[in-house]
């Protein structure tokens, strides 16, 4: 059968379990964009997913066996997808899959307009697949787990918390059906969401799952001000249990809008009340308490909620109750405690407004649709647009002229690109998008991909927009584009997001913007650059201001940005910001950071272009204005192909401080950061625990001494801890040796105490020589150091190993008789050394797919005896033993 060379879109589905097995054609599709694949068994998928780049949509569900085809593959087989927009996964369930979580990953593949993902299956699985990706502009997450007792999902927060538009999350739904409950994430008026959920029945295990999730979600839980609950399940067992919910609201500190709704209304009302603690408070933040309108059913809801009001005032705390008469939605439907059968004529207008309220905060671009349901309907919501928030939405498609005609002058909110959707609009949709923005004083939200020829046509609107209050404009395709100067916002204005946009005069733009929240400028044009004193002065009064981003594309036209810093009281202050993050040269960073003061700012992120000079001095200054760093006890030295950095930490906690200087030669890397480190020094002197690594080789890292890395680890004086991992084990003991060894009077870690050697097979024997000198020295100076070392060590006859793998070799070839060989897919087949061929050809008949993908499984005979010791490796492991305990882990200063 000839391949399908042309085919675009592949959607198959096997129903009733009937297995469906795809034919060798399928092997190569060039040209495919949308896969979809259900139940359906396909051995060289791998094959298919390599050849198909141009891929936008991916759907597996119950394809992927993970004991088969591991996340590292399927994460290697995405990373030629540059157009993947949605990927689906759904692995097949499998009882013996357990994995172990590697302690780092190397390269991640990017994903770089995927705004979609959907995982169904084990939480080892999805750890290991988003520890390979970045996706940047993710915004649609959503995530079930199955049949688990434990979950633990920290490499998914971190990859979450690599996404921009996940940073700050003020919206949580809690929602609990019969079979499972789940929490989702939102942020009003953007389209980012993340959803978690778990299936499971007992409404008692159910809030013992969230509560234990939300205390891995703390991050996300600090910015939640708008907290729902909804419960669909009937009443039932466990109805009566209160702790299960004061637990889980305990979670939620900064909670200031509460709604509930469903049938435990009145459990959730007592549970916020704490008769065996009064002094606690539950929901401490909260001021306003949404719910239904308790009908004559709900006598003990009411009871609740009156006496939970009082026992607040009486502690201080006063409450706003608001009734939402959302019961009537039930009600007419059918289902709710009154449910009785009604027509439209017999509602009333209120009821009418809230069943409208009630969509129009589920789906605010669909409500044009709802008022087509009879003329009633469109009249009473025509008399109040205004109370409702109503606004126009004009997307791809809307005929913008027709519309404004239909409607009265609403609110009008341009969506034709921007972010996440990437994509410029069509050549058709400029008309519409101009007869739009010409409604300058009504527009209030744009979203817009700005295209050549619309940029032409933007010259010709000279008012301002008065009432905008989201502007989010992106350039695609490496185009640089300089706004027209007549382009202008008013007051209003809370959000700001551009990407390769350059913006005539933008301090003066933004100095009467004191009401923004939120300034994300990323890959700024050298055309769009502002002298970093005129931007600070812009800043002043933005009481608001919770994120700041600047990013510059290229350097700075050649100008000198530095000037005297300003006196302490002149400053600038923005109490509100906590995020801020920078890519640019040091000067310029430097030179704003010197006029500006944010007292809660918790999350720094600098990444400083390379460049013969390092100026950081205010930057470290500005550091300690914050007050960061009293808690940052730790910090990472890492060393890549294309930059060093320096990640600060708390014990357990994020990354609130990072730096990095984007460059390949190792020795740039170490004199760079070494000069930032020396103006840093009084913050630094603070950090206990020093930790270097290296993910990828440098440039040049042969041609780096000991004495290159001692300018950057004497800025580090009063570390007592110092882990050194991977091909950096030798040189950094080469560097402290050759001080030590020229009998400094003091040495260059004075305090270290503990030296981790986390790698120790990069370490040759004159490196252990070395060690071993380093040691004495120390001691004989009077500042002694414990190395630690870790060994694999043989439980039986006690030999110790620097390698894993030279372990498990050494049990199967001298204790094999007590450790069985167990097939690594099924674990239910077992054998003993020197019986390789019955393991062979249980793989051949019990799981053909592996013996498909593995030529030497069929070659069993041509190959030599450590090419089928190697292939018998490859596809088993070793089981319990039968009469001994297992290996064990010690930490030893010597080796076998």
């Amino acid at each position: 059968m000839m391949p399908f060379s042309e085919l675009e879109d592949l959607v198959l589905l096997s129903r009733d379990g009937v297995p469906l097995t795809l034919p060798s054609a399928f092997l190569s599709c060039p040209r495919l964009r949308c896969l979809h694949l259900t139940g359906t068994a396909f051995p060289a998928i791998l094959r298919l997913l390599y050849s198909a780049t141009n891929l936008v949509d991916l759907q597996l569900h119950d394809v992927l066996n993970p004991l088969y085809f591991s996340p590292e593959v399927l994460t290697d087989a995405l990373s030629g997808m540059a157009e993947l927009r949605s990927l689906s996964l759904h692995p097949t369930f499998t009882a013996n899959y357990d994995v172990v979580l590697p302690e780092s990953w190397g390269r991640r593949v990017v994903l770089p307009i995927l705004t979609r993902l959907e995982f169904r299956g084990f939480s080892q699985y999805l750890e290991r697949f988003v520890a390979g990706i970045d996706a940047p502009r993710l915004g649609d997450i959503e995530i079930t787990f199955v049949n688990e007792n434990i979950i633990s999902f920290p490499t998914l927060l971190e990859f979450v918390d690599r996404i921009e538009m996940h940073k700050s999350h003020r919206r949580a739904h809690i929602l609990s059906s019969e079979r499972a409950i789940s929490i989702s994430f939102i942020q009003p008026g953007a389209p980012a969401s993340l959803k978690l959920q778990f299936f499971c029945e007992p409404l008692n295990e159910q809030l013992l799952f969230m509560t234990r999730v939300c205390d891995y979600l703390s991050n996300f839980l600090f910015n939640v001000e708008d907290l729902r609950i909804s419960t669909t399940r009937p009443l039932g067992q466990g109805e009566g249990d209160y702790s299960g919910w004061r637990d889980l609201l305990n979670s939620f500190t900064s909670v200031q809008r509460f709604r509930v709704a469903g049938n435990f209304s009145t459990n959730i009302m007592r549970a916020l009340q704490r008769p065996d603690r009064p002094r606690e408070t539950v929901l401490p933040a909260m001021h306003k308490l949404c719910l239904p309108q308790p009908g004559q059913r709900y006598a003990p809801l009411k009871e609740a909620v009156v006496s939970f009001v009082i026992s607040r005032r009486l502690s201080g705390h006063h409450i706003a109750v608001e009734y939402e008469r959302l019961s009537h939605i039930d009600e007419l439907r059918g289902t709710g405690p009154l449910s009785q059968q009604v027509t439209i004529e017999t509602l009333s207008d209120d009821i009418i407004l809230n069943i409208f309220r009630y969509y129009l905060d589920t789906a605010p671009q669909a409500w044009p649709t709802l008022t087509y349901a009879c003329q009633r309907w469109r009249q009473v919501i025509h008399t109040s647009p205004l109370g409702l928030n109503l606004r126009l939405y004009f997307t791809p498609g809307t005929p913008v002229l027709k519309a404004l005609d239909c409607w009265p002058a609403l609110p009008i909110m341009v969506q034709y690109g921007g972010f996440p959707n990437l994509d410029p609009p069509a050549p058709e949709d400029d008309d519409n998008i101009m007869a739009a923005l010409k409604q300058s004083s009504r527009v209030s939200s744009i979203h817009l991909t700005v295209t050549s020829s619309l940029l032409s046509k933007l010259f010709v609107i000279s008012e301002p927009y008065s009432g905008l209050e989201e502007l989010v404009l992106l350039s695609r395709d490496n185009m640089q584009l300089t706004l027209p100067s007549t382009f202008r916002w008013g007051p209003r204005l809370r959000t700001l997001h551009s990407t390769k946009i350059a913006f005539p005069s933008l301090p003066q733009l933004l100095s009467r913007s004191h009401d923004l929240v939120d300034i994300q400028l990323h890959e700024i044009p050298s055309a769009g650059y502002f002298p970093p004193e005129a931007f600070a002065n812009a800043l002043s009064g933005m009481t608001h201001l919770r994120t700041l981003l600047l990013h510059f594309l290229s350097l700075p036209p050649r100008r000198n940005y530095l000037s005297l810093p300003p006196p302490s009281g002149e400053r600038i202050v923005l109490p509100a910001l906590m995020f801020l993050k920078y890519r640019g040269t040091s000067k310029y960073l430097d030179n704003l950071v010197a006029r500006i003061d944010a007292p809660v700012l918790g999350d720094i992120e600098i990444a400083l272009f390379s460049q013969p000079t390092m100026d950081a001095s205010q930057l470290g200054r500005f550091v300690e204005r914050t007050g960061i760093q009293t808690s940052l006890s730790q910090a990472e030295v890492q060393t890549s192909g294309h930059a060093i950095s320096i990640s600060f930490t708390s014990s357990g906690s994020s990354t609130p401080l990072r730096l990095q200087i984007s460059c390949k030669q190792l020795d740039w890397q170490l004199s760079s950061m070494a000069q930032v480190c020396d103006q840093f020094s009084p913050f630094l002197f603070r950090v206990n625990n020093l930790r270097i690594n290296m993910t990828q080789s440098s440039s040049g890292q042969n041609d780096v001494d000991g004495e290159q890395w001692l300018e950057l680890i004497r800025a580090f004086g009063g570390a007592t801890d110092l882990p050194v991992a991977s091909e950096l084990t030798t040189v950094i003991l080469c560097a402290l040796g050759l001080v030590e060894g020229g009998h400094a009077t003091v040495p260059v870690l004075p305090f270290l105490r503990n030296l981790h050697m986390e790698n120790p097979t990069a370490m040759d024997e004159p490196s252990w020589d070395g060690l071993l000198s380093f040691i004495t020295l120390r001691s004989r100076s009077g500042h002694p150091v414990q190395v630690n070392v870790p060994f694999d060590q043989c439980h039986i006859c006690h030999a110790s190993f620097r390698e894993k793998k030279g372990l498990d070799r050494h049990l199967v070839d001298q204790h094999g008789y007590y450790y069985p060989i167990l097939c690594s897919y099924c674990r239910d087949f077992e054998h003993r050394p020197g019986h390789n061929r019955l393991f062979l050809d249980h793989l051949r008949r019990t799981h053909p797919n592996v013996a498909y993908n593995d030529d030497h499984v069929w070659k069993y005979y041509s190959l030599t005896l450590d090419q089928r010791d190697s292939l018998v490796t490859r596809h088993s492991l070793l089981g319990t033993p039968e009469t001994v305990a297992p290996s064990t882990t010690v930490t030893a200063p010597h080796s076998q």
